[in-house]
């Protein structure tokens, strides 16, 4: 073999300093996108659990106009009858016919729709002492006005309100009414 024909050849890989180099920097960004990464998946899950809310309303509605019969929701911890804690839509939620119009499911009522519960971390709150929601068969909702509160941990910015109005119209909003700040405590 000729010594002076043998191409050299080049060490391949990382050296030890291009490798903690890249370490430090990986550590670095995830110390700042992880934090990041956990409120943009609390906002999502806020603004989802808002928006279902909102879809199970505007369908409530829709069948109490449609069946002419009163349609209630209400919290529910086992998926078969109402709790009637206004604290306790999280653990999920009814939607059913009301046909003795006591917005309480009894074994004879049609269920209609059943919401499981949600995310453990999530609250979902209607205003106190508002424990069901009924609509009439003209589409509007029993009483006065009913304000849902999301939220997820403590960043009031990120909370949501469904609000619901005596006509029977519903709405998301990131206040609450009189630009009150949404919170679940």
């Amino acid at each position: 073999m000729d010594v002076a024909t043998t191409v050299l050849r080049r060490a391949r890989g990382f050296t030890l300093i291009e490798l903690l180099t890249t370490l430090v920097v990986t550590g670095v960004s995830l110390a700042i996108l992880v934090p990041s990464w956990s409120g943009l998946a609390n906002r999502s899950q806020i603004r989802g659990t808002a928006n279902q809310l909102l879809t199970h309303l505007r369908y409530a509605r829709n069948e109490a106009v449609s069946r002419n019969m009163h349609i209630s929701l209400c919290p529910s911890d086992d998926g078969i009858s109402c709790s009637r804690d206004p604290r306790g839509w999280q653990r999920g939620y009814l939607v059913f016919v009301d046909d003795d119009r006591d917005r309480d499911r009894t074994p004879n009522e049609t269920l209609l729709r059943i919401q499981g519960a949600q995310h453990r971390q999530l609250q979902l709150h209607s205003t106190a002492g508002r424990p069901a929601v009924k609509f009439r068969p003209d589409g509007a909702a029993w009483s006065t006005n009913t304000t849902f509160s999301v939220c997820v941990g403590d960043d009031p910015d990120s909370n949501r309100a469904v609000v619901l109005y005596g006509t029977g119209r519903a709405r998301v909003d990131r206040r609450l009414p009189r630009n009150r700040a949404v919170t679940c405590t």
